[in-house]
């Protein structure tokens, strides 16, 4: 299961490859809530960071619009809202396979992220990394975001809320995301801007989730 990277360990690797065929390493002590069973129902249900959706990349158009509270990011996550994929496979090899065919594809997109406050709608300023994942760029107004990149998340946080199952194993990859975001209610929409066909077959899930804080 690979879940975690630090947001320095990501900006600081020589290549993307060297990155996407790293294995699940083991993680220090965590002290958030004790992990739950994963469920499938759950999940699809959940309203709260973190949380999943099932997410087609194969086609044209708007493949995610949802609304979600964001609590506070807690002791061991970064105050940064990564906005991305994250893949689901039987094992390492084929879901670093998988990572790498869905970069290297150019997965172009238009990302949203709106705050909702009583009486006001505010766009939230979003960033993307570069390619070779050392530059962060800023998203234009119109949010367009050129493809995916490798990334991770806080894990313990996924695992408390039941949206980790260790019998699998999990990459992640981010279109883009909020720098020093603030608790509140917010609104995602990605739309992508081309036809894929050859991930007709692959499944994958949008993922809303803090990063891990650095050491």
């Amino acid at each position: 299961m690979k879940l975690w990277a630090t947001r320095s360990m990501l900006m600081g690797a020589a290549t993307l490859f060297v990155i996407a065929g790293l294995p699940a390493c083991g993680r220090e002590a965590e002290t958030a809530k004790p992990s739950v069973e994963a469920n499938k129902e759950n999940a699809a249900m959940r309203t709260e960071v973190p949380l999943t959706r099932p997410i087609a990349l194969d086609k044209a158009g708007e493949v995610a619009n949802v609304e979600f509270e964001l609590p506070a990011p807690g002791p061991n996550a970064s105050p940064e809202l990564m906005l991305g994929v994250r893949l689901v496979r039987p094992d390492a090899e084929s879901g670093t396979s998988l990572s790498i065919r869905l970069v290297e594809a150019g997965i172009a997109a238009r990302v949203s992220l709106i705050r909702m406050e009583e009486g006001a709608i505010k766009t939230v300023p979003l960033t993307r990394d570069a390619a070779n994942l050392r530059e962060r760029i800023p998203v234009p107004i119109d949010g367009t975001v050129p493809g995916l990149t490798m990334s991770g998340v806080e894990p313990s946080l996924l695992e408390s809320a039941g949206l980790v199952d260790a019998a699998l194993y999990y990459d992640v990859l981010q279109f883009a995301y909020a720098e020093n975001i603030k608790p509140g209610h917010y609104r995602l929409t990605i739309e992508l801007t081309g036809e894929h066909p050859e991930f007709r077959d692959d499944t994958a899930e949008l993922l809303v989730a803090y990063f891990k804080k650095a050491k």
